[in-house]
């Protein structure tokens, strides 16, 4: 990026080893789409989702746990230069459902997120969905009242899960209460016809 740029938006040429990469792992789960990729920089965002990391790998070292995983986000495209410029928004958790918590959702398979109710189609067919970096770290089955993860031992109400799931066992879904906690690595449209 340029001095003085706080973001960036690359669209990714198909024949490069990164396009390819993300490809691939959409692709597991939705084989049969024509897409395009564009990778997301933004300094602001980056910076908070870093520091945030930094905050749960040191509060969980001793448990040798993955702090972060790549999941998937299925938006409308009206909301997608928001979530590029300020991130994911918890506040507007609820516009789908809050089955585990009010917070904001990721898919580990992008054709849950990949769904007309999450990536809404536009008038054309074509449907957004976002790659993202999103610190899970150790985590707890979520309920539809939560706001904040539950704390992991109710004799320290202060050391919270760091986020929720739909089951501990191959989670499929996973809630982040904090916006920091997930930054968006790239956009993915699926073209329609």
């Amino acid at each position: 990026m340029a001095a003085g740029e706080d973001m960036k938006v690359v669209t990714l040429q198909e024949s490069s080893p990164e396009y390819r990469s993300v490809e691939q792992a959409f692709r597991r789960t939705v084989p049969m789409s024509r897409i395009k990729i564009k990778r997301l920089q933004n300094v602001h965002l980056r910076r908070a989702y870093e520091a945030q990391k930094k905050h749960i790998s040191d509060k969980n070292a001793h448990e040798g746990t993955t702090v972060e995983k790549v999941l998937y986000h299925g938006t409308t495209q009206d909301n997608c230069d928001a979530i590029m410029k300020t991130g994911f928004n918890r506040r507007f958790a609820g516009q789908n459902a809050t089955v585990y918590g009010e917070g904001t959702y990721f898919a580990v398979n992008a054709s849950y997120s990949a769904q007309h109710i999450y990536a809404r189609p536009t008038v054309e067919g074509s449907q957004r969905i976002f790659v993202a970096r999103v610190l899970t770290g150790i985590y707890t089955v979520g309920r539809f009242d939560m706001k904040v993860p539950p704390p992991r031992d109710i004799l320290l109400p202060h050391d919270r899960y760091d986020s929720v799931v739909d089951r501990m066992n191959n989670p499929s879904i996973h809630v982040v209460f904090h916006d920091d906690q997930a930054y968006p690595d790239y956009l993915i449209t699926i073209l329609g016809t």
